[in-house]
């Protein structure tokens, strides 16, 4: 095998353009192991771990790019480094497109120009970026921040600032938004409507949009506001901005409200809040266990499917009529010596999952942050992982860019044989992978056949809509053509679970 690793100083490129090259680059014949990164702590620890450091590498900065190479011949390593050469510096654009195009490498850049965007999307390292969404805020834009790794005292102030102007802060770590229509990073192609959403979650907005969009309605604005916003310490700010941007705005007629359980205090804020709109709304605050009963034109759920249902029956604009929802009411079982095992790329979906299917026993997971937690199939309690949390993405791409990181685990899935069901979420539209379904059919295949002398089942859901660039029912139908159940929602996706492993028993 032979190797190269080049350094490239003060040359900045974010990171999901960097780990989705390399993943693509990794695939070519010949080649075993590819990283471009930027040269973080973290990221030189990999690069080490792989073998690829040197002492340039050890002198580098954050704002210096690495790119190293292992291949099976010189040769290779060599046209590996042309192609990534070529990829990052525009040459694979066509000559029409970079005509046009212009690269801007500061907020001041842009405004030199004459230009007055109307949102900023930051995706530097998160030390990095508090000055320049400040910036962007006092400029009177929007901001969404894809970075992580930014101080709960540096969002703090980002999102008093923007609370006091009427600005908006998605982030930090927010992935999803949609804007007057425009979709922003990870989201669904939808339908305009009437609905709006505010969510604190990802997956959990594309979720309800999708669901939205599936049962006829449509939306108007789907606002991010990062996981944190509803902790003690930021108090909703956000939040409570996007309610009132949707509460003054004529298209929006009804409003939906996400997120993960918020602190008791927060919580009770936003109740108040949406009580103050007189607007219908509804509220999913996933895990909640209180009984809550509908409050005047304050709407509550207990799942993702169930805001979307609630919310396009409220909707004035949906002239068609709904079957009842049906909410999933499970009866305590006991799993004996099967399981079933959760991989998620959706960490909403993945923590909705592990609140509706709880009454099946002890669930271990990364998503705990207690005894029952988890980063590992342990063969011995049902487990469901999010893939997308830190612990297995730092250096990586997110598995919804590159779906492929999670085959491995399938095949592990089904290599233990307590598993009685696998079960798999993809999750498609803007930002994702072009094929995510079909970079994971060979890894399927596989595991049916490793798992075919014992009972064993894979249930998939597929987030989308038909709009979707991947194409939802082509997905769907591939998944099935290799006998996977597949649910039209992540909900019932958890339904297929608990009945197969009642089956099983």
């Amino acid at each position: 095998m032979h190797h190269a690793t080049n350094v490239f100083k003060n040359r900045y490129i974010d990171s999901v353009s960097l780990m989705s090259l390399a993943a693509k680059v990794k695939k070519q014949e010949g080649v075993f192991e590819v990283v471009i990164a930027m040269a973080t702590d973290m990221n030189k620890a990999i690069i080490s771990q792989v073998g690829l450091s040197n002492s340039e590498v050890e002198q580098t900065s954050v704002n210096d790019l690495i790119i190293a190479v292992i291949a099976i011949s010189e040769e290779r390593v060599n046209e590996a480094f042309e192609h990534i050469e070529k990829q990052l510096s525009g040459g694979s654009k066509s000559t029409s497109s970079s005509a046009t195009e212009k690269v801007y490498t500061s907020i001041d850049d842009v405004l030199e120009d004459g230009l007055k965007p109307d949102v900023a999307i930051f995706s530097i390292p998160g030390q990095y970026v508090a000055r320049e969404a400040m910036q962007a805020l006092k400029e009177g834009m929007d901001v969404m921040i894809f970075s992580d790794n930014m101080s709960i005292e540096e969002e703090v102030k980002l999102k008093q600032y923007a609370f006091e102007h009427q600005r908006l802060v998605m982030g930090p770590d927010c992935g999803t938004a949609v804007l007057a229509g425009v979709s922003l990073c990870f989201a669904n192609e939808v339908r305009r409507g009437d609905i709006g959403i505010v969510a604190a979650s990802g997956t959990g907005s594309q979720e309800v949009m999708v669901q939205i969009d599936r049962l006829g309605g449509g939306i108007t604005d789907a606002i991010g506001t990062g996981g944190r916003d509803l902790s003690l310490a930021v108090q909703g700010l956000m939040m409570r901005e996007g309610l009132r941007r949707l509460s003054e705005s004529d298209e929006t007629k009804v409003i939906v409200c996400v997120s993960k359980p918020p602190a008791k205090e927060v919580r009770e804020m936003m109740i108040q809040t949406l009580k103050g709109i007189a607007k219908p709304s509804v509220i999913c605050f996933l895990g909640n266990k209180e009984i809550t009963e509908d409050d005047g034109h304050l709407h509550y759920a207990s799942s993702l499917s169930e805001a979307a249902y609630k919310a396009v029956r409220l909707s004035p604009s949906f002239k068609g009529t709904l079957p009842a929802f049906e909410p999933l009411r499970l009866e305590t079982q006991s799993s004996g010596n099967q399981h079933f095992v959760g991989l998620y790329c959706g960490g909403t979906l993945c923590y909705e999952a592990l609140d509706q299917l709880s009454p099946l026993g002890v669930i271990k997971s990364n998503l705990k942050h207690d005894e029952q937690s988890i980063h590992d199939i342990s063969g011995q309690h049902h487990i469901l992982l999010d893939l997308g949390e830190d612990e297995f993405t730092n250096g990586r791409p997110h598995p919804m860019i590159e779906p492929a990181l999670r085959n491995n685990w399938i095949i592990k899935a089904a290599q233990t044989p307590s598993t009685r069901v696998l079960l798999l979420d993809f999750v498609l539209g803007y930002g994702a992978h072009p094929q995510a379904v079909e970079e994971s059919l060979d890894a399927l295949k596989e595991a049916f056949k490793l798992a075919a002398h014992r009972r064993f089942d894979v249930v998939a859901y597929v987030c989308a809509t038909d709009k979707d660039k991947q194409g939802l029912h082509t997905s769907v139908s591939a998944l099935e053509s290799i006998g996977v159940h597949t649910a039209i929602s992540n909900l019932e996706a958890c339904k297929k679970v608990a009945y197969l492993m009642k089956e099983g028993t």
